[in-house]
């Protein structure tokens, strides 16, 4: 392919990109572009670039694998922000002539990962000729518009001073659509740069109603538990069914508040920063909602606390874990199964502890977690 019109073609996959995807363009360095999408915890750079023919096979892969490594040690070294993971580094290389190669399949399986997969950079081939985009199974916003770029005809002929004019259009839609997206409403930033407002405020009501029961009564006296709205079944049975909701924001004792309110630090900020605090406290509600209806139809006992809660958090992010695991990482799911085995074990070894509670907000929250993958890959497929 001309040099002037791989040029062309590969500033036209970074306007699609950058306009209405939401990728930046943060460098241009010789003919190679630099893109940077956040999406929740993720950080993913996509760089578009002409595919190096080797002298032979073996030097083309091994020089894009030198590549790929460079990546990955990067990411291992500079990748970690307070509220982001580079997770994703995407090598695109465009084909621009036959030559001495190795099949664009074989060559789109080429990836480098730390151990964990919690750093990658893969090898992905764009084929102009063929008019297709040769990729692993990882999952990138804008990937099939780039495919549909790639479907259009080239040129026979071209004018040079119209090609210059259109990049320098593109370069500057590029800049302006990523102005507007710095002018969206102040509060959306803000809360995201702010981490996990709903984590630390669902923390401060629990820590604040524990010592209000302490000062009357006493957090572990049934009496008082009753009093501020335990889940107690003869009480739901007369109709008061705003007990399925006020157990979530009691607990029975001061140990039993330390464990669940370290369990939702834990667990809840990463959660919230990543899908958003209002889907966060739907959740978190939802799943507590279920683990205390759960307890009400199989367990006479009086209850409360947020477990149920915390277990749908953990319901929640085993699903995206599984479903989604460029996002979320598949250490993450490892290390939710090792800690939700772990409360399983001592929900049956420990005496008092309402494991139908646990089990009711475990599925809500893992019920969740798949609506909302779905969702979020039904408006992806949309756009």
């Amino acid at each position: 392919m001309n040099v002037h019109l791989l040029n062309d073609l590969i500033w036209r996959m970074a306007e699609e990109l950058g306009v209405r995807h939401g990728y930046t363009l943060i460098d241009n360095d010789e003919g190679m572009l630099t893109l940077r999408k956040q999406e929740g915890v993720r950080v993913t750079y996509l760089f578009l670039l002409p595919l190096y023919y080797g002298d032979t096979p073996e030097a083309q892969q091994e020089l894009i694998r030198s590549q790929l490594q460079e990546s990955v040690d990067w990411m291992k070294t500079f990748g970690r922000r307070k509220s982001a993971l580079v997770h994703r580094k995407i090598h695109l290389y465009i084909r621009t002539s036959p030559g001495l190669q190795t099949p664009l399949e074989e060559l789109a399986k080429l990836s480098v990962s730390s151990v964990t997969e919690q750093y990658r950079a893969e090898a992905w081939v764009a084929d102009p000729g063929l008019h297709r985009l040769f990729a692993s199974d990882t999952r990138v916003t804008g990937s099939e518009a780039l495919e549909r770029i790639l479907a259009e005809l080239i040129p026979a002929e071209y004018e040079l001073g119209a090609l210059n004019a259109a990049i320098e259009r593109r370069h500057y839609a590029i800049v302006r659509a990523h102005e507007e997206r710095l002018r969206r409403p102040r509060e959306e930033i803000a809360g995201r740069r702010k981490g996990s407002p709903v984590t630390f405020a669902l923390t401060g009501i629990n820590v604040a109603v524990w010592l209000l029961m302490t000062a009357y009564g006493g957090s572990d006296n049934p009496e008082t538990l009753v009093r501020f709205g335990a889940k107690y079944n003869p009480y739901i049975d007369r109709g008061e069914y705003w007990r399925w909701i006020t157990p979530i924001f009691l607990h029975i004792g001061g140990l039993h508040l330390w464990f669940n309110s370290t369990a939702l630090l834990s667990l809840g900020g990463r959660l919230e920063r990543g899908i958003g605090s209002l889907r966060f406290a739907l959740f978190y509600l939802l799943a507590g909602i279920a683990g205390n209806i759960a307890s009400y139809t199989f367990s006479p006992s009086i209850s409360a606390g947020a477990s149920g809660a915390i277990f749908g958090l953990m319901g929640v992010l085993l699903v995206l874990s599984i479903m989604d695991p460029d996002l979320w990482g598949e250490s993450g799911g490892m290390a939710i199964w090792g800690g939700l085995g772990m409360n399983v074990v001592l929900g049956f070894i420990v005496p008092g502890i309402d494991n139908y509670a646990h089990f009711g907000g475990l599925a809500a929250g893992a019920a969740a977690g798949w609506v909302y993958v779905t969702l979020q890959r039904a408006k992806t497929a949309a756009r």
